[in-house]
């Protein structure tokens, strides 16, 4: 009898992660090895899988994408996991709620789901998973107290470990009252939670310095909760789609991807995308056979956890493409344009725009920009919530906005300036009675020089947007050149105008919170702005009639 005819007999566990060995494999082993060192490197893959099992919170595999989720954990205290089906976000969330716990003595956490019963279900089941077994087995005490059962969860909807550390769970059907007060190390939010109890929870962490995690898949589509964070993201990574290879799913990101990991829209927050078929315990073919002949709507959500907004921006064209880095925007041979939305109690809102020899428009400069404060939030609006760029430091009168704009300018060269047509020709009151708005940015009677500013073609909003819409249209399909590249780029530094180029819809109308910096890009859009050399308008000489 040969060696490895003894492992004849032999059938490995399968496991997701260990392969199992076949015939052939375990022969080629006694070969290198011999069968003792086989017989004990089987016996040790065998031990690792009931290991896992007995105690998931030492010995449970951890996909790599967990630590990608980790990275943003340890960058951000405000982290999403938006996730396609069976992508292992409930797993991570939960054990890194029981990591916590265990690690720091006298922690606090919160784990909150849609119902009570759904909590029981879902949610409270995973929590004992990876609570170790020295804990599940823990007598009760004056401060121990771990009792779980199957059918009712945790006794109390809560437990306590021997280091003091205590995890609460909770649900949205109750009255938010019981998240008013209390301070926490950790809040787990699993599932459709409000936006409102986000925006209270938040509170709850400061005092401790905590860490916020909300983990969903947005089978209900683009909710409050998701524009909170995702509006305006800033994408960092992106994957490829095995089931979306052959367009752009995601304005912004290369054809045949989907986000993986991005940073919120003004807001310390972290998103990651946990993509289906990053979760080996779940069997990726049988997703996709029943994803089959499914929509890209339904793809993006059950797949890869993102759910698009039905409603749209204005200007679906714009992104990544059109954003470039302030230092490489054109500085000679250009002609500069500046434009200004005037408000009352608020501030005014100015771009600066670039046009080179090319006729390339380039936006070089915004006001307020992220120094101020973000102009626009995402909110349960359309088009936002006003954020603190637009208050802060508000109630300037012109004379303050023109040398503003001085310190901003220095030696620049501007050759021409436009205002909102209705607020620049509205009558306000000037030292000698009323006057019109661009009359006191052109008065030179204090002792500094007047400011010119020429009203904007007063043209339908819808006007100014095709001519935007225009200026963003290029061949996304060919190789970007001369002949074919947007004409307009907007600089890295000009956030508030980048976050509506992409958020606004005008479905709030005038009142629209992100409407104001769009609105400067009109003005000077319907201007027609264009390349003047230094010839343009150069005498010339010879000729008669």
């Amino acid at each position: 009898m040969v060696a490895e005819d003894k492992f004849l007999g032999y059938i490995p566990t399968p496991h997701p992660v260990m392969p199992s060995p076949t015939l052939d494999d375990i022969r080629a082993m006694v070969a290198l090895h011999g069968a003792e060192e086989t017989a004990l490197r089987l016996q040790l893959r065998e031990d690792k899988i009931v290991a896992e099992k007995q105690d998931p919170y030492r010995h449970g595999y951890e996909p790599s994408h967990w630590g990608v989720a980790d990275e943003l954990l340890t960058k951000h205290r405000d982290v999403l996991i938006m996730g396609g089906n069976r992508a292992g976000k409930t797993e991570w969330a939960a054990k890194r709620a029981v990591n916590l716990l265990v690690a720091k003595p006298e922690s606090r956490v919160w784990c909150l789901h849609t119902t009570n019963q759904s909590s029981i279900q879902m949610q409270q089941p995973i929590i004992w998973k990876y609570l170790p077994p020295e804990y599940k087995a823990a007598r009760k005490t004056k401060i121990t107290n771990v009792s779980y059962t199957q059918k009712n969860g945790f006794s109390e909807n809560t437990f306590v470990l021997p280091n003091k550390s205590q995890c609460f769970f909770m649900n949205y059907a109750q009255d938010k009252k019981v998240i008013e007060g209390g301070e926490c190390d950790l809040i787990w939010c699993d599932e459709l939670v409000p936006l409102d109890w986000i925006e209270t929870l938040r509170y709850r962490l400061v005092t401790r310095n905590g860490l916020l995690i909300v983990t969903f898949t947005p089978v209900t589509g683009f909710t409050p909760v998701v524009k909170e964070y995702v509006s305006g993201c800033k994408f960092i990574k992106a994957r490829k789609a095995e089931l979306l290879p052959h367009k752009v799913n995601v304005q912004g990101l290369p054809m045949g991807t989907m986000p993986y990991t991005a940073k919120a829209h003004g807001r310390h927050s972290g998103i990651c995308w946990f993509h289906s078929d990053l979760n080996p315990y779940s069997d990726w073919k049988v997703m996709k056979r029943a994803l089959e002949g499914r929509g890209d709507y339904e793809l993006k959500i059950r797949a890869y956890g993102w759910a698009d907004s039905l409603t749209g921006s204005q200007f679906p064209k714009f992104s990544e493409a059109n954003v470039i880095a302030p230092d490489k925007i054109p500085t000679t041979d250009v002609t500069n344009y500046m434009v200004v939305d005037p408000a009352g109690a608020r501030n005014w809102f100015m771009l600066w725009l670039r046009v080179d020899g090319l006729g390339r428009k380039y936006v070089y400069r915004e006001w307020p920009d992220m120094m101020v404060g973000e102009w626009t939030l995402p909110g349960e609006k359309k088009d936002g919530k006003m954020g603190i760029g637009q208050k802060n430091g508000a109630g300037r009168g012109t004379s303050d906005y023109k040398q503003l704009i001085r310190d901003f300018e220095g030696k620049e060269k501007i050759f021409a300036r436009y205002i909102d047509p209705r607020a620049g020709a509205t009558q306000a009151a000037g030292r000698e009675g009323g006057t019109s708005m661009i009359d006191l940015l052109g008065d030179d009677s204090t002792g500094s020089d007047g400011m010119w500013f020429e009203p904007a073609a007063g043209v339908r909003i819808d006007e100014g947007v095709g001519l935007i819409n225009d200026w963003l249209s290029w061949d996304q399909n060919r190789p970007r050149t001369i002949e074919n590249e947007p004409n307009l780029y907007v600089s890295s530094a000009c956030e508030n105008l980048i976050y509506s180029l992409r958020e606004w819809t005008g479905e709030d109308g005038d009142k629209g919170a992100s409407k104001d910096p769009i609105d400067c890009l009109r003005y000077i859009a319907v201007m027609n702005p264009a390349h003047h050399s230094t010839q343009s308008f150069a005498a010339v000489g010879g000729g008669s009639y």
